[in-house]
């Protein structure tokens, strides 16, 4: 009788690990490195004047955010004064029934609130709030 079968020892096959838990670790580190990167505020960084009321929480808003420098974002993007009323328009025209939100620093001229509120109003914001923090102690 033949023997077909090969006297060799069979070896059992094996899944290396250690390649693949490099990956994974490296792909953890990518994402909790980007994810410090998000910001969840407008494009601009402000300091608001504090108040004693209580602030607008509506879910459809438009944000204009006034700097220290006298940029102009709406929404986080940077608009020329100049430019400010067409944006608005088409901001409003997406949202009519949106609170306009000013976000002025607290070292911002009254003047160029009011002329930026005026801009607005003209491109036709009906509801508008002015943002501010808290007064500290409360």
């Amino acid at each position: 009788m033949f023997r077909f079968r090969s006297q060799k020892k069979r070896q059992i096959p094996e899944i290396n690990m250690t390649p693949m838990i490099d990956v994974v670790l490296q792909l953890v580190i990518f994402f909790v490195v980007t994810t410090t990167f998000i910001s969840v505020e407008s494009g601009a960084q402000v300091n608001l004047p504090s108040a004693d009321f209580s602030r607008i929480e509506e879910a459809k808003t438009i944000t204009v955010t006034i700097t220290e420098s006298n940029s102009i974002y709406i929404n986080g993007a940077l608009v020329d004064e100049k430019e400010l009323a067409q944006v608005a328009v088409a901001e409003l025209r997406q949202n009519p029934q949106a609170t306009v939100i000013i976000e002025a620093d607290k070292n911002v001229l009254h003047g160029k609130v009011v002329r930026v509120m005026d801009l607005l109003r003209k491109s036709g914001a009906e509801k508008m709030a002015i943002a501010t923090q808290p007064t500290e102690g409360q």
